[in-house]
């Protein structure tokens, strides 16, 4: 298989180079040159196989034989998923009238375990065949961090270096100290005085300076990079058949999946899941009052805000999500020159808004809610209360838009809609303040005590923590960037170990 960008200017990459660039030469990102298709024997196939069979099934497809012999891919999709601690890799659970999708059962508990865990490793397995290193950086709303440091770590490679920035004070403590508390001489953490994305302009700019990229192996790994959604394809295919199991449906009957929603690289692995033929009828995006993805599916504003908000849900503050351009591309059938038009003046102005027509057909594929602090804990309490289920504040913000689109109801008994499948993507030990504010101090401390709080977490919080680097604010945003790219640039270019990160 081979990939080009969504914006035209580059084809013929290969699925190394996909990962191993992030983002494409032109600015935009990699998308595969023509999506595969799956017919409905293939998917009643796939409908038996275990998680780790499924994503060494799909992720053959992506990577083809670019490792060598398949027992190479083999090997390296059973190590992704050798820390989880349960046997079904991704559980499933009722939750009243939804059915709810646990991707939190990795070693960061959050989903994107599933999607570090094969990037970072296919990265180093890349990095090895070719005696290459790779200079990683990391910008992270709380989650990401934490999980490729893991991932990093897991891979045991000395190929790999990363890079970890997260916005300051606006991660949890656990999340923080997932990150402080790793010792490696390759993996560094800053923080930076700004908003939850305001760090991706400094990156996409190092790594669109070429002979820069190239001098430090440089490779970004957040959700524009294609192997993150692309790794996170494996769960969409595993919800579809466990939401059939669960419904004793058969294959080909549609479901809807609501989903917490930031980057959207979580989101636009769905939508690349059903331009392969999964049967989802419709992605639904919840998002806090940073709502940038609401505003675009309710009214075709894609139309960066003047600030971030800070909310209990602050691993899903975004204010320009770059996997929108992904779902732009294929809601325009692959017509690449428009995604460039649409994309450049985003990036100029800050704002696009979709035509009319267009904005009917991205309504026609995704619902979305808006949900703020008041109701994102209202519906935490319910599902707590009534259900006996304990979400995180970013599951809750997906579970308080599934029920006010869909109900109470479970809807198979109702007869009115396919099966509503919510994906849980973290664990509640992540985030003690929030959750504490839905369910108060009492109910977090009885979870803080039970068997329900995993271990590793409780451990974490007495790790002592190593120090961290800053980066400073420096009058408008546009300035503090160029500063923080000037810092960072500084930092890997200098050849004294004492004086580097």
């Amino acid at each position: 298989m081979k990939f080009c960008s969504t914006r035209g200017g580059v084809r013929g990459a290969s699925f190394e180079d996909a990962i191993s660039q992030g983002y494409a030469p032109d600015g935009g990102l990699y998308v595969p040159e023509s999506m595969p298709k799956l017919s409905a024997l293939d998917l009643e196939r796939w409908r038996g196989l275990s998680f780790p069979a499924l994503a060494e099934a799909l992720l053959g497809i992506f990577v083809g034989d670019e490792l060598g012999l398949p027992a190479a891919l083999s090997a390296l999709v059973r190590g992704c998923y050798s820390s989880f601690d349960c046997t079904e890799i991704v559980p499933v659970k009722r939750v009243g009238g939804l059915l709810v999708v646990e991707l939190f059962h990795g070693p960061t508990f959050c989903f994107k375990d599933l999607g570090q865990q094969p990037l970072v490793r296919l990265l180093a397995a890349f990095a090895e065949r070719r005696k290459t290193r790779h200079t990683v950086l990391v910008s992270t709303t709380g989650d990401t961090g934490p999980a490729a440091m893991r991932a990093v770590s897991d891979s045991g490679s000395p190929n790999l270096d990363i890079v970890v920035f997260f916005p300051e004070g606006q991660i949890s403590e656990l999340q923080r100290r997932q990150m402080t508390t790793v010792s490696s001489s390759r993996a560094h953490v800053v923080t930076f005085e700004g908003g939850g994305d305001d760090m991706d302009a400094p990156i996409k700019n190092m790594a669109a300076d070429r002979a820069f990229a190239k001098r430090h192996g440089m490779c970004g790994i957040n959700s524009y990079n294609l192997g993150r959604p692309v790794s996170q394809m494996v769960h969409y295919f595993w919800s579809y058949f466990r939401a059939l199991d669960h419904q004793g449906l058969q294959v080909g009957d549609p479901v809807d999946i609501v989903v917490p929603s930031g980057a959207l690289g979580n989101l636009v692995a769905g939508y690349m899941s059903k331009q392969m033929g999964l049967p989802i009828r419709r992605l639904v995006a919840a998002t806090n009052t940073n709502d940038i993805t609401h505003r675009t599916f309710n009214a075709g504003n894609f139309h960066r805000s003047e600030r971030m908000e800070k909310t209990l849900s602050d691993a899903i503050n975004i204010q320009v999500p770059y996997n929108m351009e992904r779902i732009f591309y294929y809601l325009m059938g692959e017509d690449a020159p428009t995604i460039a038009s649409w994309m450049a003046e985003m990036d100029r102005t800050g704002q696009f808004t979709l035509p009319p027509a267009e904005l009917l057909r991205l309504q026609e594929e995704f619902g979305s809610r808006r949900v703020d602090d008041v109701a994102m804990c209202a519906a935490l309490r319910k599902a707590f209360e009534t259900h006996g289920y304990l979400a995180d504040p970013h599951t809750a913000v997906a579970m308080a838009g599934a029920w006010d689109i869909y109900g109470e109801e479970p809807p198979a008994a109702a007869g009115r809609v396919p099966p509503v499948v919510v994906l849980a993507t973290a664990s509640p030990c992540k985030f003690q303040a929030s959750v504490t504010q839905a369910i108060g101090a009492s109910g977090w401390a009885a979870y803080a005590a039970g068997a329900a709080f995993p271990e590793a977490a409780r451990a974490l919080l007495q790790a002592p923590e190593r120090p961290l680097a800053r980066l400073a604010a420096r009058g408008s945003l546009v300035e503090s960037q160029a500063s923080w790219e000037r810092e960072v640039r500084g930092w890997l270019d200098n050849t004294d170990p004492k004086a580097r990160l």
